[in-house]
């Protein structure tokens, strides 16, 4: 059997694009950058302490010239991807529990997977999310829109990470 995959399911808005923008988490305009370098920092901690790879289960994923916008700006940040793992299905958009459960399926009859979903979307409160809680619970980084992922958030994922 392959060795387990490592992922992070990476949402962009409220995630790494906090919204609304306000002059606390604005990029430097004279960088040019998408992503404030905090949110982006955050990131990188997360995926320097997991060895994880991303897929994006975000709405961005649905275009490619946003796909390209996310991967310009990791370069400008030096976050050393120049591509995702993979995307959660671009054709199949309904609950984000449900499309990453959905990705999730498909990849356990190959091998393994650990796994974290970063959101500021509910991925287990609410009656939408019942179908799959159980799965998702211990699994999920849900993040404030409008201040974005953070260390605090990275550190509740890592002793997530470390329970798996």
């Amino acid at each position: 059997m392959a060795p387990p995959l490592k992922i992070i399911f990476l949402d962009i808005d409220g995630v790494i694009l906090p919204f609304p923008r306000n002059n606390n988490n604005r990029p430097d305009s004279k960088s040019n950058r998408l992503f404030p370098e905090d949110n982006i920092n955050a990131l990188k901690r997360l995926l320097n302490l997991t060895g994880a790879q991303l897929v994006l289960s975000s709405s961005w994923r649905s275009q490619s010239s946003f796909v390209e916008d996310i991967l310009s700006d990791f370069k400008k940040h030096d976050m050393g991807i120049d591509r995702f793992y993979d995307m959660t299905d671009i054709h199949h958009h309904s609950e984000r529990q449900w499309e990453i459960h959905r990705w999730l399926e498909k990849k356990r009859k190959e091998r393994r997977v650990y796994w974290l979903a970063v959101d500021d979307e509910h991925l287990i409160e609410g009656k939408k999310n019942e179908k799959f809680r159980s799965i998702f619970q211990g699994h999920t980084i849900r993040t404030i829109s409008s201040v974005g992922l953070v260390e605090k958030d990275v550190d509740d994922g890592i002793l997530l990470w470390k329970a798996f």
